[in-house]
């Protein structure tokens, strides 16, 4: 197994050799980016146990058993909200309707530990949005949405590595749509809200997308391809995003919830999510 760990500040040789020992790692070699690679000892922790040591220490990590390049993957997938966008559309749609910290406990909730029914805790929050005329969405979008840093640059390189992007989002179609044509996305898929006389009902349309419909929608995508879900890359951050990252050949957990973090290939807590190509290049010699 492989060690990358990455910093928004460069390492030096003297910090190299403390994270070698605090990981019981070996062979700490430069990567692009800044970062290093090491190979881990039989005894290292856990998966778990690594990435809470980096984030103690204020490391990105990643453990990786074999290296493969971007281009060795054929679907890159993105939850949305918190992932390929820095909020909760769902949050800041009920702060319009001054409902916000009634929804915000409800999303806590189901994303940190994923033990409140995620289907009942979203109808919920979606019905305290009743009444909301559609209009204001274009206002929101343009004031609060703002894209990851880093989002756009992973995007095109996996495009031109020539693989297919998608968003898979309990998120809301507009939203999803809006994203998915500013980045250059393929797909997007997402929950559809009812909308009658140009303001939200509070209900949803056709099959809600949960943690299962996530993790169905890229075994599709993946069956569409021609290939195996270990040719996939899923990026998400929260407990409804664990069935599709666990069918995935790399899980990465970008500023991930606890439920996540411990379960990830890849966590991405203060980089951008282009930070991920120098965990996918780790194996090349910096140049």
């Amino acid at each position: 197994m492989h060690l990358i760990v990455q910093r928004d500040t460069p390492l030096s040789d003297g910090e190299a050799a403390r994270i070698g020992a605090l990981f019981q790692a070996e062979e700490g070699r430069r990567i692009h980016g800044g970062g290093l690679r090491y190979t881990l000892a039989a005894t290292a922790a856990s998966r778990a146990a690594i990435h809470e040591l980096g984030r103690e220490h204020g490391l990105d990590t990643a453990v990786i058993g074999s290296f493969r390049r971007l281009s060795d993957f054929k679907l890159l997938v993105f939850d949305m909200d918190s992932t390929l966008i820095d909020i909760e559309c769902i949050d800041e749609l009920a702060d319009l309707v001054g409902k916000k910290g009634e929804v915000a406990r409800l999303t806590e909730q189901a994303m940190q530990s994923g033990a409140v029914d995620y289907d009942t805790s979203l109808r919920l929050r979606t019905r305290l949005l009743a009444g909301l005329p559609v209009d204001t969405f274009e206002t929101l979008y343009a004031e609060r949405v703002r894209i990851t840093p880093g989002a756009s640059a992973l995007i095109a390189a996996a495009r031109q590595a020539g693989l297919r992007t998608a968003i898979v989002s309990g998120g809301f179609d507009y939203f999803t749509g809006r994203v998915r044509a500013e980045l250059g996305l393929d797909v997007d898929l997402s929950n559809h809200l009812e909308v009658a006389q140009g303001r939200l009902t509070g209900e949803l349309l056709g099959t809600l997308i949960n943690a299962d419909v996530k993790a169905r929608h890229v075994a599709q995508l993946c069956r569409e391809l021609g290939v195996p879900t270990s040719d996939a890359i899923v990026v998400g951050d929260g407990a409804n995003d664990l069935k599709m990252m666990a069918l995935a050949g790399l899980s990465v957990g970008y500023r991930p919830k606890p439920v996540v973090r411990a379960t990830v290939d890849a966590v991405i807590d203060r980089l951008g999510l282009d930070s991920l190509l120098n965990v996918l290049g780790a194996c090349r010699p910096v140049s």
